[in-house]
């Protein structure tokens, strides 16, 4: 027998053999518990990726029966919800549990009968299950996530003169980089530099896009979201 709790299920305390402790959702509005740097980091893509609508930490206990029939419990690390243009085409909420790829390897055998119940916990409740290690959370997508959520835990008026000025000037250029917007947009250097906070702002919360899985530089290509295209027609 399965049971499903939404919100978190564990209390998640101070670990002296790994990092722990608290992160603030910009999406969520509220702090988020992690047990390991790696769970920090993963944090970091969930807050950043757009196709993310929402997501909980610790959020399920699974029960289930071991080899021996004794009764266990499990509780993966993250629930995520899909933004409704992915979920309406029937992309199913993900259970997430975070590894290190050593300790995945090194205990394959205890965490197997877990694994085994998540997936039939799954297919009962129309989610998916996955195991992410380092290998799939810290590449240069997580480098660029770090580095915009900075400016995406902001929040600024969209009509504000200089982000509808840098918006125009996409709308012109169509597709850029950093440093010509920048350029195109003022001469002076002091108001370059306030230009480039909104910027990365907008870059931050996807009205100007990018290839996140490669460095950001001022050299990058950008270019706006199609729903911003036509928000000032040439």
């Amino acid at each position: 027998m399965k049971q499903f709790i939404q919100n978190k299920v564990r209390k998640i305390g101070l670990k002296h053999s790994s990092l722990s402790g608290s992160f603030f959702s910009a999406k969520n509005n509220k702090e988020v518990q992690f047990e390991s740097s790696l769970e920090r980091d993963f944090i970091y893509l969930l807050e950043m990726d757009w196709i993310i609508e929402s997501y909980y930490e610790q959020p399920v206990t699974i029960y289930y029966s071991d080899a021996e029939n004794k009764q266990r419990s499990y509780t993966p690390d993250f629930l995520f919800y899909w933004h409704p243009r992915f979920s309406s085409k029937g992309a199913k909420p993900v259970l997430i549990e975070i590894k290190y790829d050593d300790d995945l390897q090194k205990k394959k055998l205890e965490y197997k009968p877990k694994f085994i119940a998540a997936e039939e916990f799954c297919a009962l409740n129309g989610y998916d299950f996955k195991v992410l290690t380092e290998k799939d959370i810290r590449t240069e997508y997580l480098e660029n996530c770090k580095f915009l959520y900075r400016y995406k835990k902001n929040s600024f008026d969209h009509n504000h003169p200089d982000i509808q000025l840098l918006l125009k000037n996409m709308c012109e250029l169509v597709s850029t980089t950093p440093r010509e917007l920048i350029q195109v947009s003022a001469r002076d250097k002091y108001k370059q530099m306030e230009l480039l906070y909104y910027m990365w702002y907008m870059i931050s919360k996807n009205i100007i896009r990018c290839l996140w899985e490669y460095p950001l530089t001022m050299d990058s290509s950008i270019w706006l979201d199609e729903l911003y295209e036509n928000y000032y027609p040439k």
